[in-house]
């Protein structure tokens, strides 16, 4: 049976990417409000539909930005050399809670929903918005390599072959 574990209400939520373009690992850094930090890695595709889902949840929720002064924000914790939590994130699920306005991630290390141990995070709708939570996911995501104008498959720095000029042209 799978464990559930709160790991509470973020304080500080951030994505990133580790590593050279088309080599990278992505992760989202976590710090809740009784301090612990968790490291939670992810697949792009993952990361990218994240930012996609906090996107409609936020539209759909009826909540309009109210931005903050570059200079009233606070400053990004400094995270700990080993994280409290560290999870290969498997699943992921997003939920909204409507009485106190926050996002629900749910996050699995395992496929089979029976075996997983699953970790539960909230973060309010507005604290998203603060910390330009969408925005920095797609800066990480599109970081990457640039896609072929013709197949849309990832460049490598040393050069393509594209699929749709049957091989015969490196890009």
């Amino acid at each position: 049976m799978a464990e559930v574990r709160d790991f509470g209400t973020l304080e500080y939520i951030s994505a990133e990417a580790i590593g050279q373009p088309g080599q990278r690992r992505f992760r989202l850094l976590v710090l809740n409000d009784e301090a612990l930090s968790g490291s939670l890695w992810l697949e792009k595709e993952q990361l990218a539909a994240l930012g996609d889902a906090l996107d409609t949840v936020l539209s759909n929720e009826g909540y309009e930005y109210q931005g903050t002064p570059p200079d009233d924000q606070p400053e990004a914790p400094v995270f700990p050399l080993d994280a409290d939590v560290e999870m290969r994130v498997l699943q992921l699920s997003m939920g909204v809670n409507q009485a106190e306005r926050r996002v629900v991630l749910v996050t699995g290390d395992s496929s089979n929903p029976d075996d997983e141990d699953a970790l539960n995070l909230q973060f309010e709708f507005d604290y998203v918005r603060a910390f330009e939570l969408r925005r920095l996911i797609a800066e990480v995501v599109a970081s990457g390599r640039p896609k072929c104008p013709l197949c849309t498959a990832p460049m490598d720095p040393e050069g393509h072959v594209c699929v749709r000029s049957n091989g015969h042209h490196p890009h």
